[in-house]
């Protein structure tokens, strides 16, 4: 044991130091089930969502502008900082806010440029060739931006610091809220590339997808041909983390398979990489982001409209109803939204405990910094850490149990 964080006890182990809050080792010693996130925890994304976070940038960036943009423009440590936000589950939102800010922090000349060629293809109601026909008018007069790519990164860095819970709106408030932009520009340049935020409706969501699925994956999911990206989908990148052995020892640790999912990805890209491993967990207690988009459109049919995304604790909720009863649940995350969604969960439920993992991030400092910052029950490097961390806290007294 070395010297802990306040409130914290450090554990030793092989891949890493765990840590455990000490007023809240006696809960986590009696927890029955575990619900995982699963892109990052049960799924190493690095070289897959956020390769395609990238990607996707990149890709609108250089056909709104006929410039190339440097590739650690959008590094690991910027798409971690919109994360930490806790208003960017969904990795469009995430694409939509670098882009937004990227396009709007252009000097003056090159927007007024970009605004006259959107107002000439904004009607375009093909995706493609909307944005094609600002590529060829681009063609003629290209715009020079490599000064002001050089200068973008810091200025990236410092814009994280003004995002918030509420994820894209906090990207409006923070681009508007600065004065530089018009709203007439920024009003065209959001319907140009989001319009109504679903795949086939928004350059950024469909671009996206496109490049994160692959052209098989896609046509799978959407029931439609890509029409941007052919080549291979960044899912095919994915990795498992969890593995059998790991998930049979923490079984037999809590007496059963009382394992849930509550995810802010889709279904048919966990099962492509997860396969077989899939079978571990309690049918009625996996849910994901199309579970949760499902919900939404019931409210929406009665003309309300509710973000039940994460941090909202819905999908948790819902998670742990298929695993009842149970006595105390613990929610494995891997990002602030994840913890986030957990308090959300205990203020209607206390019996959830939260968990943050972080040997599968690019910035693993940084995020134990901010797990423990924001006081997360339990912080360990892995998913397949849990069995030892539990065995470690049952086989010792701690104060108060």
């Amino acid at each position: 044991m070395n010297s802990a964080p306040k409130k914290y006890i450090m554990f030793d182990m092989e891949s890493g130091t765990a840590y455990i809050r000490e007023d809240k080792a006696r809960h986590l010693g009696m927890v029955d089930a575990v619900i995982f996130d699963c892109d990052g925890v049960l799924i190493d994304i690095r070289e897959s969502y956020d390769r395609a976070i990238a990607k996707a940038t990149s890709y609108v960036f250089e056909n709104m502008t006929g410039c190339i943009m440097p590739k650690n423009l959008v590094s690991d440590k910027t798409i971690f900082l919109f994360r930490r936000s806790g208003g960017f589950n969904n990795d469009w939102d995430i694409v939509y806010g670098l882009t937004m800010f990227l396009l709007c922090e252009m000097p003056k000349e090159a927007r007024e440029k970009l605004e006259k060629l959107m107002r000439l293809s904004i009607c375009e109601k093909n995706l493609f060739r909307r944005l094609l026909m600002v590529k060829e008018g681009l063609s003629a007069d290209r715009l020079d931006l490599r000064s002001f790519l050089k200068k973008t990164a810091v200025k990236l860095e410092d814009f994280t610091n003004l995002l918030d819970v509420n994820g894209a709106s906090s990207v409006d408030k923070a681009i508007l809220s600065s004065g530089k932009i018009s709203k007439e520009f920024y009003s065209l340049l959001k319907a140009f590339l989001h319009g109504y935020e679903k795949v086939g409706e928004s350059i950024l969501a469909t671009v996206f997808e496109e490049i994160f699925c692959g052209p098989t994956l896609f046509k799978e999911t959407y029931g439609a041909e890509p029409i941007f990206y052919s080549g291979r989908g960044m899912v095919e990148n994915g990795k498992p983390i969890v593995n059998h052995d790991s998930l049979r020892r923490l079984s037999s640790i809590l007496g059963g398979t009382r394992f849930g999912i509550a995810s802010g990805g889709r279904f048919k890209p966990a099962r492509r990489i997860l396969c077989d491993l899939l079978e571990w967990f309690n049918p009625k207690a996996m849910i994901f982001l199309d579970d949760v988009e499902k919900a939404e459109g019931e409210y929406l049919e009665r003309k309300i409209k509710v973000n039940l995304k994460k941090p909202s604790p819905f999908s948790l909720l819902k998670s742990a109803s298929g695993l009842e009863p149970f006595n105390l649940a613990l929610y494995v995350g891997d990002s602030m939204e994840d913890a986030m969604m957990v308090n959300e969960a205990a203020r209607t439920d206390p019996r959830f405990l939260s968990a943050g993992v972080y040997e599968y991030s690019s910035v693993k400092e940084d995020l134990v910094r901010e797990f423990i910052n924001y006081g997360c029950d339990l912080i360990l490097p892995s998913v397949n850490d849990i069995s030892d961390v539990i065995e470690f806290i049952r086989g010792e007294e701690f104060e108060g149990s």
